[in-house]
């Protein structure tokens, strides 16, 4: 995330030594959380994470891949299949409201989106109208994300706000 290189070079700027903004970087790393929710499966079946039988039935069944990174490999895996958009952006709204009560500092959100300022743009409307008190901020997935997870996939993204922390 763009957050930790903005925060590095504003300690840098302030005069901190190496080990201090590696230290912070890692503390702030370690409050990352983020759900993608896949639109259309056919990118992850080109990609070859999917089948074509099992594209063609989550297709057919309205399926919507929820995936995270995995901490350990730094990987895009699934974590949950829900079924239609809607739902699917409802889970990951209450995996934030989860990840919000379990911690003590505030946090900031991002919403990413792949093709899709729209859809991004109304998501994030809604987070920030639910959650007044935290910053939601809008980007969109680079070309190797973007790629790997298809047009219209969206983002819920959330770390420890270090301007307020």
């Amino acid at each position: 995330m763009g957050y930790l290189a903005i925060e590095a070079s504003r300690m840098a700027a302030k005069g901190a030594e190496p080990d201090e903004i590696i230290a912070r970087l890692d503390d702030l790393r370690s409050t990352i959380g983020e759900y993608f929710v896949v639109d259309d499966l056919q990118n992850l079946v080109r990609g070859g994470r999917l089948s074509n039988a099992s594209g063609f039935i989550g297709s057919v069944l309205r399926i919507k891949p929820l995936l995270t990174f995995d901490d350990e490999t730094h990987e895009i895996v699934a974590f949950e299949k829900v079924r239609s958009r809607k739902k699917a952006l409802a889970r990951v709204e209450d995996l934030f409201v989860q990840a919000q009560a379990k911690v003590d500092y505030p946090l900031r959100a991002l919403v990413l989106d792949a093709n899709d300022p729209d859809g991004g743009k109304a998501w994030a409307e809604k987070i920030a109208t639910q959650y007044p008190e935290i910053p939601v901020e809008r980007s969109y997935f680079g070309p190797v994300i973007g790629t790997h997870l298809g047009e219209k996939a969206l983002a819920l993204a959330w770390l420890k706000d270090f301007d307020r922390a």
